[in-house]
């Protein structure tokens, strides 16, 4: 595995000497099995703008909300509705809370709009200030638009958040993106050289090949986006050019939503991903154990053959 290049958005990486269904697997995780902190619950208190509450609930919880993740616990699903519903709990729930209002001396033709930099976090009780008293819950970015008010509309929203994963509901999704793609297999099959050798570099739109020594070379394989020009009948290339992929080379591209860095998304999908192999393997070292004991048992109670005088 290599990083080709990395930020807190976005992360690039070679993955060599894998399946398919495994490359599929990794990917899946990072859409569907991270977890991250959402909008579960909307308390409206008022709202007279123009957007009904049902729909300004499902856009508040599509805002990415950052919070440190590994500070909540997950609800138990299985719990009874009054438990698991309980938003008062400091250590499953966090509150923001959206109060605005559209004064009269705003100019009437003109709507005031709702930014998600105007969500407001608030504590659920002293031990939850004390613990994000150095980095406190907040949306990812502050120009998310809400809504838009007119002259006397107002909002007063209380919004609850808990964690979850995209297997749930896809605003729990750290990724704008998840993909992998095979590493593309250039080869020349002759030497392409002088006048010809610059008519086929610039046949590549990617900036695929090169010259070097008057000849043409493949410089950046992974630029190709298999768009075929270089085989074009038309162009004269297409007896000199192999193109193909590598099928155990994968290259993933992982996006952000923001409240993970890209980095961290990949590492924990791998993490996931050798609990899921380990679980696997004990399941079936379980089910190998149970197999042999019955095995050893009905041999124990089978009676053995009695011998008769003849």
């Amino acid at each position: 595995m290599k990083v080709q290049r990395a930020s807190d958005e976005v992360v690039e990486v070679d993955v060599v000497g894998i399946d398919p269904p495994i490359a599929n697997a990794l990917r899946r995780i990072m859409i569907a099995e991270i977890p991250t902190i959402a909008i579960e619950k909307c308390y409206v208190y008022q709202n007279t703008g123009v957007i009904h509450d049902e729909i300004l609930a499902h856009r508040l919880g599509l805002v990415p909300i950052y919070c440190d993740i590994d500070s909540l616990k997950m609800r138990d699903e299985d719990a009874p509705p009054e438990q698991r519903d309980d938003v008062t709990d400091p250590d499953t729930w966090i509150c923001f809370s959206l109060e605005k209002v559209c004064p009269q001396s705003h100019p009437p033709r003109e709507s005031m709009p709702v930014y998600s930099g105007d969500l407001k976090w608030v504590p659920l009780n002293a031990e939850q200030e004390e613990r994000y008293k150095d980095d406190p819950p907040r949306p990812v970015y502050d120009d998310v638009l809400i809504t838009k008010l007119r002259c006397g509309q107002e909002l007063e929203i209380k919004c609850f958040c808990c964690k979850g994963i995209g297997k749930i509901h896809a605003k729990w999704s750290p990724v704008c993106t998840a993909t992998y793609r095979l590493m593309p297999d250039i080869i020349l099959k002759e030497p392409i050289e002088g006048a010809e050798a610059k008519k086929f570099k610039s046949v590549c739109p990617m900036g695929v090949f090169d010259i070097e020594d008057g000849a043409a070379v493949v410089k950046n394989p992974r630029a190709c986006t298999t768009c075929r020009q270089c085989i074009e009948p038309g162009n004269g290339f297409a007896d000199k050019v192999s193109l193909g992929k590598l099928k155990d080379h994968f290259i993933f591209t992982v996006e952000s939503v923001g409240q993970i860095p890209a980095p961290q998304i990949f590492a924990q999908a791998a993490v996931v991903m050798q609990n899921k192999c380990r679980l696997v393997k004990k399941s079936l070292e379980d089910q190998m154990g149970k197999k042999t004991a019955r095995q050893v048992k009905s041999g124990e109670d089978e009676a053995e053959p009695m011998e008769v005088d003849g």
